[in-house]
């Protein structure tokens, strides 16, 4: 049932001027779907494949395992349980429990066809949408249906604070909406039809890939969390896309078209691209996953040959050219700390900072006195936060500042 690879993978990448360079993440020549980090320890992933998924529970020294299950999407329940759905259209998709300890497999529910698992934080509610429906649980364990969903297709669902976005296919209108965390739905006014791999960014602008090879196929983006649709760019074979920051997006395109292949940052204000295939084994890319709180901001690419990750691709591509900063002491923070932010020059920022934690949620907003000075000192509490990993924060006219913390 079980193989044991080991795989010695470099984190730290010696960084060259304007150059980038691809290392390889778990096993190679194996196409993978999906990529899965846990919130509790994030050197430890699950990988997707049609044939099984491959499992690290290694920080430091990542050993892969395979099991013979095929997962599609995974959530992490506690400590000790994965949450997985399979999908191979048969009488053995659902929902299924994997314990990290044990590695038992077991059934909790079987629905035909899921598309995604999703946590829902601002509720504490899972969610599994499948081929004919849409089902929620808070325990992960007992599974109940969201009735207006019945005979739907759920293919994709995001969340931005109270605001829920799911697109459906084979229906007329393709995107339910909720304002209210999922109490009341209603149908989206104006969208461009079936939407993938679609992302929030900070600002709570929706993005979304309309994929496969058609007079519509691009990006995407809504201003109104779904309601209604604007086309970014055209583009065929895009695949994936995930968010860099609130202006950048990595999209990436399963074939050549074009003049679009592999994957690209792509500048949101000024429409340009910076390609980032050079050295990359692989340029058919399945899935892009942005981690911005490991190692100081890592991308990984699913690709037809297996996962391959480049921790200094910003290299060259430097979006703090002003000498301003933000700093945190002390850090990490038992009760309170001082926030300190330092300007090259006199300049409007924002006079609230942003707390997030370790899944991009907003969990804080410091509010402070903007007196168009050069340096700034805020104190703060932590309050009832628990032990963890965040991030700050703030925006100038130029850029945004972010730095890391932790909470003991």
């Amino acid at each position: 049932m079980k193989k044991f690879t080991l795989i010695l993978v470099l984190f730290f990448t010696l960084q060259q001027s304007f150059s980038y360079t691809w290392e390889s993440y778990g096993p190679e020549g194996i196409k993978v779907s999906n990529l899965y980090h846990f919130e509790s320890d994030y050197g430890s992933a699950l990988m997707c494949t049609d044939s099984g998924m491959y499992l690290n529970t290694n920080s430091w020294m990542p050993l892969w395992e395979y099991f013979n299950y095929p997962v599609k999407d995974a959530q992490l329940l506690n400590n000790d349980t994965l949450l997985v759905i399979a999908n191979e259209g048969s009488y053995s998709d659902g929902i299924y429990s994997f314990d990290l300890q044990t590695y038992e497999y077991t059934n909790i529910d079987f629905w035909f066809r899921p598309n995604f698992i999703k946590y829902y934080e601002t509720e504490g509610v899972f969610y599994v949408g499948f081929e004919t429906g849409l089902v929620k649980s808070e325990d992960g364990l007992n599974w109940t249906e969201v009735p207006y969903f019945a005979g739907y297709n759920c293919f994709d669902m995001e969340f931005f604070n109270e605001h829920i976005v799911i697109n459906v296919t084979a229906a007329l209108t393709h995107f339910h909406l909720s304002d209210d965390s999922g109490t009341n739905w209603f149908e989206g006014t104006n969208n461009p039809g079936w939407i993938t791999d679609m992302a929030f960014n900070w600002q709570g602008e929706l993005y979304g890939i309309f994929p496969d090879n058609s007079w519509s196929s691009g990006l995407w983006y809504s201003n109104d969390y779904g309601d209604n649709w604007n086309v970014e760019f055209y583009s065929v074979y895009m695949t994936s896309l995930d968010f860099h920051n609130e202006n950048k997006v990595f999209v990436g395109w399963h074939s050549p078209a074009k003049d679009y292949e592999g994957i690209a940052l792509y500048d949101i204000p000024n429409q340009t691209f910076t390609y980032l295939n050079e050295g990359l084994p692989n340029t058919n890319i399945n899935k892009i996953v942005f981690l911005p709180l490991i190692g100081g901001q890592i991308v990984y690419c699913c690709t037809d040959s297996g996962v391959y990750y480049s921790d200094n691709y910003a290299v060259g591509i430097n979006e703090n050219l002003t000498g301003n900063k933000i700093s945190i002491f002390p850090n990490p923070v038992t009760e309170s700390t001082t926030i300190k932010i330092t300007l090259h020059e006199p300049g409007s920022i924002d006079d609230a900072i942003l707390v997030y934690n370790n899944r991009g949620v907003k969990v804080d907003e410091i509010k402070f006195e903007n007196n168009s000075s050069n340096e700034f000192e805020i104190k703060w509490n932590k309050g009832n936060l628990p032990t963890g990993v965040y991030y700050l924060l703030i925006k100038t006219e130029k850029e945004k500042l972010t730095e890391k913390f932790v909470i003991l």
